[in-house]
Order: structure tokens, then C-alpha cells, then sequence
């Protein structure tokens, strides 16, 4: 039941007092400057409060998305690995700064998919981009044009993955929401099958400019990038313990102890790859007093204790020298899934070397494989020849 109650004020303007009442709910309260907003308001909270609606909305309420971030932050943030929460801190940040005013019943789908078009389309930089064009003779000429840099899909999909979190958070710990407004905000589409590798020539290219780096690490790294297929993080915290040699053996294993997908794996070690790590250790043994230095990197870095070698410029540095535009040092694991792959691994030993937990990753590489699938078909039907026997 509801009871609208008039008020008026000692300079005489009047209000609308509404109290409901239900049994087994707790009393109900707002005040209005009309009666017809009272009415709709006790209407409502009568029907709300009989569904089971009422009550969690009145908790969001109370919380601004501001708060919630906040409170993320304060929980759950110091629990997660260094560079998560570095990375986090900004898409939280960002998420603060455009709907930290609103309180959470205010935040739905549509202030979500609004906020996510803006991050898909706001200005973070400028980039240089290399254009073909004519000129008035009809001959082409390459200029570079300057083009706003913005957000790539799947940073995108990071941040509302960080929003999301702090919003389930609010709904299975916190009893702040009901359901979490994220759901039905559709994710921009990511396509994250680079096909980028490099030829035979552009390898020895590469390798010739890691080489020639100020950075004396810089060679036996992009070696250890395009022989295993590990990633740069992989590559950058390996320590001599993880680095497993027989005396006297030709080969080696690299034991990766953590890795992106949270599991531990190895990684052979061979050939030239294995030449350079071994030169490595055997200065890292004469520094140790004839020892290996078990817990030491195997990059580190000569300024900060502990930590590995910056690697950012002098990589710049090698990929310009070596005249390879669009290339990440990430494109060094796919040049070695696809040399695994025109070598005749098959995709499960691809995913087994590059630790790939599902095959469909794995199967990028797999156009690459028709060659030799052609080749090991053809050599089982002339088995088949021989071991037919002549008509009679």
C-alpha cells in the first residue's frame, strides 16, 4: 500500500511525501514536487518490489561506476600479475573518465556500445603511413601521408574485458548489481591470424642487422625467436636453469616455466640457435667462478638488477635496417611455425613446439603444408605401384 502524503515548505512550496509499505519488504520513501510523480513512483516501486526488481536497483543506485572501479581496484587488482594490473590500470582509468558519473541502474548496453564506438574511433596518436600515387605523368611515387592512429579491435576487446570483470565482480561478490549491463554489448571483431613471415632471403637480413646491433644480445635473441618459436616474454625471462645441456651434446632444452597460457612447456634447442646460447654460458660460467648461475638471465640488463634487457630500439633499429615494414617481433614465432610447417611438421608438432593449447591456431599454418602433403601422398601410391602385382 501507498500513502502520498502534501508537504509545504515554510515559503510555501509544496511537495509529495511517498511511503510504501508492503508486507515482508522494508519501508519505501522518496519525496517529489508533484503528485503525479509521486503516483508513478509508488506504482512502480509497489510492482518492482512484488517482482523482486526493487531492491537491487535501489543498491545500484547507491554506487557510481566510479565507485565500483575504485573498489576493483582496491580487491582485486593487487591479486593479479604485475603486468596485468599495469595494463588494466589504463583501460580502468579510461572506463572512469567516461561513465565513472553514472550511477550503476543508470549504466545499461546502449551507454556501453556507445563508449566502445568511441574507443574504436578516438585519436591515441598519429602514425606514418607510406601511400602509392601518380603524378601528372602517370608515373607512381610513394609519399607519406600522416594518419590518426586509433585502437586496434583486439585492444578493444581488452578493455571492455577489463569493465566486464569489474562488473561480474559487482554482481556474484558484492551484490551490487542484479545482471551485468555488459551482456548483449556485441565485441568488435578481431582477427589476430597474422600470416606475416618472413622468406629465406629476409631472414639472413635480419639476422645480418641483429648482428650488427649495438645491442649484444640482440642476435642470439631474434635466433632463439625464429629456431623455437618462442615469444618475446618467453625469450626475455629465461634463466640458466631453465636451459638444460648434456657435456658433450649438440642440443639442448629450453624449459619455459610460465608462459602466456599459464602452462609450462619446453622448447628444443639446436643448431645455430644452440651455437650462441652455448657461447653465452660459457662467459656466464668464467663470471661465476667456473659455475653456472643457475637463477641469473640469460639477457640481462646492464642498468637495472634482475631485470632483462631492453630490446624496444635496438629491434626498430634491426627491422628498418633489414627493409622489413609491417613486422612485429611477434612475426619472428609465425616465420618459425611456417618454416616447421614447409619443413613437413604437421600441425600437432607445430602446436606442440609452439605451445598452442587448441589446434585451430596451429592450422594457420597449414596451407603451407600442401607441398609436402602432395609430396608423402605421391611416394605412398608409387609404394602402392610396386607392390602391385602384374596382370596375368
Amino acid at each position: 500500500m501507498a500513502v502520498i502524503r502534501e508537504r509545504i515548505s515554510a515559503s510555501g512550496t509544496k511537495s509529495y511525501h511517498v511511503q510504501v509499505r508492503i508486507k515482508g519488504f522494508p519501508p519505501q520513501t522518496k519525496t517529489f514536487p508533484n503528485k503525479t510523480m509521486a503516483k508513478d513512483w509508488a506504482a512502480m516501486v509497489q510492482t518492482e518490489l512484488k517482482a523482486g526488481r526493487y531492491l537491487p536497483r535501489v543498491v545500484a543506485e547507491r554506487h557510481t561506476v566510479a565507485d565500483l572501479i575504485e573498489r576493483y581496484r582496491k580487491e582485486i587488482l593487487p591479486l593479479k600479475a604485475e603486468k596485468f594490473i599495469r595494463d588494466q590500470t589504463v583501460h580502468l582509468d579510461w572506463w572512469e573518465a567516461k561513465l565513472g558519473r553514472y550511477n550503476l541502474a543508470e549504466l545499461n548496453t546502449n551507454l556501453i556500445a556507445q563508449a566502445r564506438g568511441t574507443l574504436s574511433t578516438e585519436s591515441i596518436g598519429k602514425t606514418r603511413v607510406k601511400a602509392q600515387t601518380k603524378d601528372a605523368a602517370g608515373k607512381a611515387v610513394t609519399t607519406t601521408v600522416v594518419k590518426d592512429r586509433v585502437r586496434a579491435p583486439a585492444t578493444v576487446v581488452r578493455y571492455m574485458a577489463a569493465l566486464s570483470h569489474a562488473l561480474n565482480t559487482a554482481v556474484t561478490e558484492w551484490g551490487w548489481l542484479e545482471k551485468s549491463p555488459m551482456v548483449g554489448v556485441k565485441k568488435p571483431k578481431v582477427d589476430n591470424e597474422r600470416r606475416s613471415f618472413l622468406s629465406d632471403e629476409e631472414i639472413q637480413r635480419v639476422l645480418t642487422a641483429a648482428k650488427e646491433s649495438e645491442n649484444r644480445f640482440l642476435h642470439t635473441i631474434v635466433l632463439l625467436a625464429l629456431s623455437t618459436g618462442m615469444r618475446q616474454s618467453e625469450i626475455m625471462t629465461l634463466r640458466w636453469r631453465n636451459v638444460l645441456v648434456e657435456d658433450g651434446a649438440d642440443m639442448g632444452l629450453l624449459v619455459m616455466e610460465k608462459t602466456k597460457n599459464g602452462d609450462a612447456r619446453t622448447a628444443p634447442l639446436a643448431e645455430d640457435a644452440f651455437t650462441a646460447v652455448m657461447a653465452l654460458r660459457e662467459k656466464a660460467i668464467k663470471n661465476n667462478a667456473g659455475r653456472v648461475p643457475a637463477g641469473q638471465l640469460l639477457f640481462p640488463s646492464d642498468t637495472v638488477d634482475n631485470k632483462p634487457v631492453e630490446i624496444r630500439k635496438a629491434w626498430e633499429t634491426c627491422r628498418k635496417r633489414a627493409g622489413l615494414d609491417d613486422f612485429r617481433f611477434h612475426d619472428l614465432r609465425h616465420t618459425a611455425g611456417s618454416l616447421l610447417a614447409m619443413s613437413g611438421a604437421s600441425t600437432r608438432e607445430i602446436a606442440e613446439v609452439l605451445g598452442h593449447k587448441t589446434m585451430a591456431m596451429a592450422k594457420r599454418y597449414s596451407h603451407l603444408t600442401q607441398k609436402h602433403l602432395g609430396s608423402v601422398v605421391a611416394a605412398m601410391n608409387q609404394r602402392l605401384k610396386a607392390k602391385k602385382e602384374p596382370l596375368k
